[in-house]
């Protein structure tokens, strides 16, 4: 079966788009609050809950380095790049977990509300481009009784999700779903639909190779899976509220400081400019660890074009 064409993770991001600012988010979190208590669908985010640097988010085309706090809507991608990671939270708190090099579009995400109470239905539909992802239902959420309609829509495949805990993956020479935990479906065109219902249930086809039936993953196919998806502590994981940051240049005028920046966001870093003590800094907040941030700050000063001579780590004030 011929297979789409596919764009790269790894092409030049543009500029910061417009509309993105947490004046945004706020208002729009706002409205959420006083939205009417009657039953009703509507579009809901998905929120970056964590990064392995680099890593970008793409809005109508224009991207921006992926950073923890960044919601996502419909016709949104998540991209990261090699040797990179990332960790999305979805309306109903279910998790995705984004393995490096890869492509996920959020096509459509809607929740319904009842009244006051949490989301009670989830109906959306994701594309995994290239690259690899695993989803896992929240345990909260699902003894709620709240209910999801997911579906993970691959090169040859449509994976169907109806609470689980799975990893899948698509490349140029094949797609692959394994379950950890429940059950999906997976769908293809004029063929019967494949069940996978017990734990480390694996199904794999081949690009231009006749299908072959579902089996079982192997343990040491299974810690690959689970290991292709998690993040690695100390290798420049963000995540909200942390505490340690990379200061990569103190210049002497804003002009110099924001060309460094703009470098930086091109690669799918987050650097920011603020002024200090009459000059201006540039750096990278959030990072979960000192070793996180000594691990960007190490990878970006090994870069002969960027000219970093004095990058070093701080800790945040409390």
């Amino acid at each position: 079966m011929a297979r789409h064409a596919r764009s790269t993770v790894l092409s030049a991001p543009r500029r910061r788009w417009l509309g993105w600012s947490l004046t945004t988010l706020a208002l729009a979190g706002a409205a959420t609050w006083m939205a009417p208590r009657t039953a009703h669908a509507a579009p809901a985010p998905t929120e970056v809950q964590a990064v392995q640097l680099p890593a970008w988010v793409e809005r109508h085309g224009q991207r921006r380095p992926a950073q923890p706090g960044i919601q996502l809507r419909s016709g949104d991608k998540a991209l990261t790049a090699s040797g990179a990671r990332m960790l999305l939270r979805l309306p109903d708190r279910s998790e995705v977990k984004l393995g490096e090099a890869t492509e996920l579009v959020i096509e459509r995400m809607d929740v319904t509300t009842r009244g006051v109470a949490r989301p009670q239905q989830i109906d959306s539909s994701l594309r995994l481009v290239t690259g690899v992802f695993r989803y896992a239902t929240d345990l909260a959420s699902k003894l709620a009784g709240n209910q999801r309609q997911l579906n993970l829509k691959m090169a040859t495949a449509t994976v169907g999700i109806r609470g689980t805990d799975f990893w899948s993956m698509t490349d140029a020479d094949h797609d692959a779903v394994c379950v950890f935990e429940g059950k999906v479906a997976v769908q293809r065109d004029a063929q019967p639909e494949i069940r996978l219902d017990k734990p480390g249930a694996f199904w794999v086809t081949f690009t231009g190779q006749p299908e072959k039936p579902a089996g079982q993953a192997t343990p040491d196919q299974l810690a690959k899976f689970i290991g292709q998806a998690d993040l690695s502590p100390g290798s420049g994981v963000l995540v909200q509220g942390g505490r340690w940051r990379a200061v990569l240049a103190l210049t002497n005028t804003s002009v110099q400081a924001g060309a460094l920046r703009d470098q930086l966001t091109a690669q799918g870093y987050p650097a920011e400019v603020l002024p200090k003590d009459g000059k201006f800094e540039v750096r990278i907040n959030q990072f979960a660890t000192e070793q996180d941030a000594r691990a960007v700050v190490d990878r970006l000063s090994a870069q002969a074009d960027l000219k970093l001579k004095d990058a070093r780590v701080a800790l945040a004030a409390p």
